[in-house]
Formats: structure tokens, C-alpha cells, sequence
């Protein structure tokens, strides 16, 4: 028989990627866990994809500085119009931390007038895998075939999608069968999700959007919102860690608020969103 502390010390060290914002990682008392399904809900232009982008290339980053080291995967269902952007903070990434990529480019440039800065850039845009997906089928495909051997064979260890109510968009739910199925389905990938994020540590992250908050019951709805978050409870019994994130009117600066989480109390921190990527409200 053993002890409880001997059992604590015995379990692997959970993977912690910090966001970069200090008032966020100060909230999640740290930044995001490896073990936990992490959600970023909110409305348009709240600030949700911004911050999935700056987790890819924080994850690039040596340990010491707060990343995991590793490559990163990005699963986008609403085209790759954010790509653009990534291009971008990967240069404010060059320019501020060099070549501390995890990942050095394997593919020769076309150009051999490349400067250096544009040499560490795409040496963390190397380190980022994009998968595009416009069916919750073909993410469930992802997650029990593509996935599992991408992780295993390129050190990936955070995987972004953003956003998942898009996949379930289009599915009708208008029969007791139909929404039944669309639960089921939901159940599935959630638990591929927690199977692969034990297995080999990775951070998941997945973006979530909302609906008009008519009469919603307690548990699905923000406290004081006119919106909750979409796919319903059913989907919410599949997310470990909630953060609604809110934009306020005639302001730049954004909130995030947690809804619930197993390791942060009830809590809220402030951010804004600028040319060098998300920032804490107070150091801007």
C-alpha cells in the first residue's frame, strides 16, 4: 500500500503553456493545462481567434519562457482567413524572442536574400500544422486517425480548434433523433480529446460562439448576459474549463471571465488586442 503524497509525486507533471497576457495566466493561475478541455466562448470580434493564435506560437517557445517547446496544430472550420495574422504576429515573435522556435524549417527558402527576421518567422510558422475541416464528421475522423500519429511523430503539444460550433452549424436537430445523434457525436470527440490530451500531454483549446440567451437555464447562460454559449448543454457537459470572453461597448478592451474550471476560482482579468498581439489592458 502506499500514501497519498506518495501518489501525488508520482504523477507526471501536468503540461502548463502560458498565453503571453499576464493578467490571463495570472487568472488560470498559470496558464492553460495539459489534461483539460479549455474553452474560449464569446461573441464575434470578442478576441476568441486572436488569442488561439498566440497560444500556436507560444508554444513554440522554450519552457523558460512560458511555451512547451513543441510544434502546434490548428484545426480551422471557418476557412484560414486568420492565417494572414499568424503571419504577422509570427514576425512580432521573430523580432522579440529570434530564433528560439522549437523548430527549425526543413524546406530551403527561395530566396537567399531572406533576412534573419523573416527566417525566424517562418521558423514558427514552421512549427504549426493547419487543418482545415467543415464537418463535425471529418473532426472525428481527425481525432481517431490523423491526429494521434501527427502527435506521436512531430512533438506537437497543443492543438487549437477554432471553432467548433461551426461544424454544427448546418446539422439539423429539429427530431429527438437527430439531436440525439448530434450529442452522441459530441460525447465521442470529447473523449478522443481527453484520451489523447493523457496520452501525450497536449493542451487542447477549442473556440466556442454564442446564441441569443432567451430564457436559458442557469447553467448554460453567463450571469447578467444576453448570450450563451452555443451547442447547448450538451455540449457544455463536455468542456472541463469554460472562459467566456466579452468585448466592451466603445471600449478595445476585452474580458475574460471564468465560467467554470477545475483548478481557477470565479475570477475575470482584462486584455486589448494589438498590433503586437493580445496584451494585458493594464500594460498598454
Amino acid at each position: 500500500m502506499t500514501t497519498a503524497l506518495e501518489l501525488l509525486h508520482a504523477q507526471p507533471q501536468t503540461a502548463v503553456l502560458r498565453s503571453g497576457v499576464a493578467s490571463l495566466d495570472a487568472l488560470l493561475r498559470g496558464g492553460f493545462r495539459a489534461g483539460v478541455i479549455s474553452e474560449l466562448c464569446g461573441e464575434a470580434s470578442a478576441g476568441k481567434t486572436q488569442l488561439c493564435l498566440q497560444l500556436l506560437l507560444q508554444c513554440a517557445l522554450p519552457p523558460a519562457l512560458g511555451g512547451l517547446g513543441a510544434s502546434a496544430c490548428y484545426v480551422s472550420t471557418e476557412g484560414v482567413g486568420s492565417v494572414k495574422r499568424l503571419h504577422e504576429l509570427a514576425g512580432v515573435y521573430a523580432r522579440r524572442f529570434g530564433s528560439l522556435a522549437s523548430r527549425k524549417r526543413k524546406r530551403p527558402t527561395d530566396s537567399s536574400e531572406e533576412s534573419e527576421g523573416d527566417a525566424n518567422a517562418s521558423a514558427f510558422l514552421d512549427g504549426i500544422f493547419v487543418e482545415q475541416l467543415y464537418e463535425s464528421d471529418e473532426l472525428l475522423d481527425l481525432l481517431q486517425s490523423r491526429l494521434p500519429a501527427l502527435l506521436e511523430e512531430q512533438n506537437t503539444k497543443l492543438v487549437v480548434i477554432d471553432s467548433i460550433a461551426a461544424l454544427f452549424r448546418q446539422e439539423a436537430t429539429a427530431s429527438v433523433k437527430e439531436a440525439s445523434r448530434r450529442s452522441r457525436l459530441m460525447f465521442h470527440m470529447a473523449n478522443c480529446i481527453r484520451i489523447l490530451s493523457a496520452q501525450y500531454g497536449v493542451v487542447f483549446v477549442v473556440s466556442n460562439q454564442v446564441t441569443g440567451n432567451f430564457a436559458a437555464a442557469p447553467a448554460e447562460a453567463l450571469q447578467g448576459s444576453a448570450f450563451k454559449p452555443a451547442l447547448g448543454l450538451s455540449w457544455s457537459n463536455c468542456v472541463n474549463q469554460r472562459l467566456m470572453v466579452t468585448r466592451r461597448p466603445g471600449s478595445t478592451v476585452r474580458r475574460v471571465e471564468v465560467a467554470f474550471s477545475p483548478s481557477c476560482p470565479p475570477g475575470g482579468a482584462s486584455f486589448e488586442i494589438t498590433r503586437e498581439g493580445v496584451v494585458s489592458a493594464d500594460d498598454h
